[in-house]
């Protein structure tokens, strides 16, 4: 670790140039990246839960809020994310809790800024959520004295073979973990071959997830949602766009009253997809730009899937059609609807065994999705079900947030 520390303080040092710029463009930013945070003023002990961006959020998001209810008078709680998207979201529980949670952004894993943002909050206790296993942020604190706990661990062989590699690195930040909660038999098994510290499964938290409870007919209107059939097609991957348009062509051809919301995972695509999309001559308007009802609803906003899913009667969950390795059904799972999927879903093959023994998702090849689109579109009974089946897989796997506040409180 002596070793890694010298290296990253020669690296930021070089580096300060790129912080300058980044600071001078975005303060408000970069100023929690670099360490420069202000919290206010309390007497409690500190907790500080830490997670990539929304996805991660939402599924600690009620494990936060029950840890409040039971521990909120003795404890303040910290909320660091990754992404400014995740810190969105953070900042939605922290106007909902004002007096016992603070949101910031998780600064750079770099000596100085993190040294800075530990002494300032100093945490009892540090929850990182799932993998976000950054060493420098490990080592100092738990140098500072902290509790240091994984909950909703998962990590993927592929990963196990990369910190192997750097064995004097990640093997040495594993040892500072005082407890790992895995989601699975088959991530506790991995675990353990990088660190002798306790692994318990605990379950997938992600089945815990606490959503927005949406005014459906309000966001119809505002969106000019006016079909009978809405399907949302959520975090599309390259290749998926031209699936879109090719389903929006063969409903066109049934004749069926049809409103497609295509939700592309990463934003930075979009002139590439409106381009995709005008090419192959399909309607659309942006959510940015929307006037009028549209045949298709292109999202070039985040945070918005979520409500794409709420007003939909069919969901499409990308990254799954092409070997993106999928993205979770869940949150379409949370809001009681019925869920087509491809066949690559290897980033979360718990969840999608889930639905799919329960009847709640079917996988299909690309090549079947228009088939399998308008038989759920002629059967209301079967969309009925199935989305009803996913409600009660959710309900059913509920004993993850028990397990992991449980062990959470093994370090009060």
């Amino acid at each position: 670790m002596h070793a890694y520390l010298v290296l990253i303080s020669f690296l930021s040092f070089l580096l300060i140039p790129f912080f300058l710029i980044k600071y001078i463009t975005n303060p408000i930013e970069w100023k929690q990246r670099l360490g420069f945070i202000k919290i206010p003023h309390h007497n409690k002990k500190t907790i500080w839960f830490h997670a990539a961006s929304v996805g991660e959020i939402n599924a600690l998001a009620l494990l936060i809020e029950k840890f409040i209810e039971e521990y909120g008078t003795q404890y303040y709680v910290v909320i660091s994310t990754m992404t400014t998207t995740g810190h969105e979201r953070a900042k939605s529980l922290a106007d909902k809790y004002r007096e016992n949670i603070f949101q910031i952004l998780v600064p750079v894993d770099i000596p100085f800024a993190v040294k800075r943002a530990i002494r300032k909050i100093s945490p009892d206790i540090l929850v990182i959520a799932e993998t976000e296993i950054w060493p420098l942020f490990i080592h100092y604190a738990h140098k500072d004295g902290a509790k240091i706990l994984i909950v909703n661990g998962r990590i993927s062989h592929k990963t196990v073979k990369s910190y192997k590699r750097f064995g004097c690195i990640f093997k040495n930040t594993l040892k500072l973990i005082d407890e790992i909660g895995a989601q699975t038999e088959e991530d506790k098994h991995r675990f353990t071959e990088l660190t002798e510290n306790t692994v318990e499964v605990t379950g997938n938290l992600k089945f815990a997830l606490h959503l927005p409870d949406y005014e459906v007919e309000a966001i119809k209107k505002e969106w000019h949602l006016t079909s009978q059939f809405i399907i949302t097609f959520g975090s599309s991957r390259p290749g998926e766009e031209l699936l879109v348009a090719e389903l929006y062509h063969f409903l066109n051809e049934k004749g069926v009253d049809f409103q497609i919301i295509l939700a592309p995972r990463h934003l930075q695509r979009l002139d590439e997809i409106e381009k995709l999309l005008t090419q192959n001559h399909v309607q659309f308007q942006k959510l940015s730009e929307i006037f009028s009802p549209a045949p298709l609803l292109l999202i070039d906003k985040m945070g918005e899937l979520t409500k794409a899913y709420a007003v939909s009667e069919v969901t499409l969950v990308g990254g799954s059609f092409y070997d993106f390795t999928g993205h979770n059904p869940l949150e379409p799972a949370y809001f009681s609807k019925p869920i087509l999927m491809g066949p690559y879903y290897s980033s979360c093959k718990e969840s999608v065994g889930a639905l799919s023994s329960a009847g709640a998702i079917r996988i299909v090849e690309k090549e079947n999705l228009p088939e399998a689109v308008i038989d759920l579109y002629q059967n209301l009974h079967k969309r009925a079900e199935m989305g009803n089946r996913a409600k009660e897989v959710m309900e059913q796997n509920m004993g993850a947030l028990d397990k992991t506040l449980r062990m959470i409180e093994d370090f009060l």
